[in-house]
């Protein structure tokens, strides 16, 4: 592994510092909190040691009510389910690449150990490997299709699941869904132009699975602050609405949140301006689908507002990345890293990874910011508004520090 001992150091900090607990209550129910109540963060050890993601044929099994921390050896099993083969395997390894790098800077290696299984030979396959591994946590797998098919196993053996789908329908049982979700996007966006003044906003999206998401969010949204009778403009995915789609429009609109992919909501953009609804009176809106880097490029989302995870931790995160592969990271990469760091260090505070650790109101924090677990398995998040301008996506507003109480 290619390393700069200090840049090691400086990330070891980092860690330090932001995969400690947070949240705006009191934390003394923290899974980070000692008997002083401050905040618990890793301790600092010898940073020589590479990462251990090793596979072995020891066993341990499933505590009988929650998961364990630790195995019989004493050592935390994670178990981590990617595609190396097959399809996404090239996003399957980065997200190992990322999860050994996390565990690297949080020196690991004497107590925690990773556990990779390939779902390009069968997600069930993978799963049974990891069980019978004795492993504590699951992290992964990237596909729905994937998670799903394993939560039974899951469940049966009591192990809780971190995975990296972003589809809702796949928080079941033990299963939690880690992904870039896009109801926290929709909300934080509308939240936010909301309250700068803009109140009558209407929504585009396709007739596919995220479209039902964000329309079912924003209809929410709308209802919770009594907007009366926004408008909602479906079209069928792959296509482009036709201009006769756009004619519901009504002339006192002055935003509208495009929900689909940058590419796809330039043009979207330019039909509304050649209809007559130009970026400067109708203020354009997005998701994280548009967390880009060729977003800020496309001069039809020019002025446009969207939702994401504050790119000031991930650009420091992609640079080490860089620094010790050679090659940037996928956007997809930060999670594992999210993920593994958290599992470090639920390991090092002595806790389980049962699901009142996992679901501490107060959250986590990681590279693409605060994130907590909800009853219902989803994934919360503390995002930034970005505004797209020149050529660049600038910061508009900060993502939050902690969580608000729920």
């Amino acid at each position: 592994m290619q390393c700069n001992l200090l840049s090691i150091r400086y990330m070891f900090l980092l860690w330090a510092t932001l995969f400690a607990m947070t949240g705006c209550s009191d934390l003394k129910d923290s899974p980070w909190t000692q008997s002083s109540d401050q905040i618990m963060s890793p301790a600092s050890s010898d940073m020589s040691h590479s990462p251990s993601t090793q596979t072995t044929s020891e066993t341990s099994p499933p505590n009988d009510t929650i998961p364990s921390t630790k195995s019989q050896t004493g050592t935390a099993r994670i178990s981590l389910l990617l595609p190396l083969t097959g399809k996404g395997s090239e996003i399957g390894q980065a997200m190992l690449n990322a999860a050994q790098l996390a565990m690297f800077d949080l020196n690991a290696s004497s107590f925690f150990e990773l556990y990779p299984e390939d779902t390009g030979k069968g997600a069930a396959q993978a799963m049974n490997n990891a069980i019978s591994n004795g492993a504590n946590l699951i992290l992964g797998p990237v596909f729905s299709t994937d998670a799903k098919s394993i939560a039974p196993i899951a469940l049966q053996n009591n192990i809780n699941i971190l995975s990296f789908s972003t589809d809702a329908s796949a928080a079941m049982g033990n299963t939690f869904v880690m992904g870039f979700m896009p109801q926290a996007q929709v909300n934080s966006v509308l939240s936010y132009a909301n309250s700068v003044g803009y109140k009558r906003i209407a929504l585009i999206a396709p007739r596919d699975i995220y479209g039902d998401s964000v329309t079912s969010t924003f209809d929410t949204f709308m209802q919770r602050y009594a907007i009366p009778n926004p408008t909602i403009i479906r079209y069928n995915a792959g296509s482009l609405p036709a201009p006769a789609d756009l004619t519901p429009l009504k002339s006192g609109v002055d935003a509208v949140l495009i929900a689909t992919s940058a590419t796809e909501s330039n043009k979207i953009s330019n039909m509304l301006t050649a209809e007559g609804y130009a970026p400067t009176t109708v203020k354009r809106l997005g998701t994280g689908l548009w967390d880009q880097a060729q977003a800020a490029k496309l001069s039809g989302l020019e002025g446009a507002w969207y939702a994401a995870a504050s790119p000031r931790l991930r650009t420091r995160f992609e640079n080490r990345y860089l620094e010790t592969y050679g090659v940037r990271p996928p956007r997809l990469a930060s999670l594992a890293y999210d993920a593994t760091g958290l599992a470090v260090v639920i390991a090092k505070s002595g806790k389980d990874f049962s699901r009142t650790t996992l679901t501490n109101a107060s959250g986590f924090a990681g590279v693409d910011g605060i994130f907590r677990f909800m009853p219902d398995g989803l994934v919360d998040r503390g995002l930034a508004i970005l505004e797209i301008k020149s050529g660049v996506s600038s910061i508009l507003l900060e993502a939050p520090q902690r969580f608000a109480k729920r």
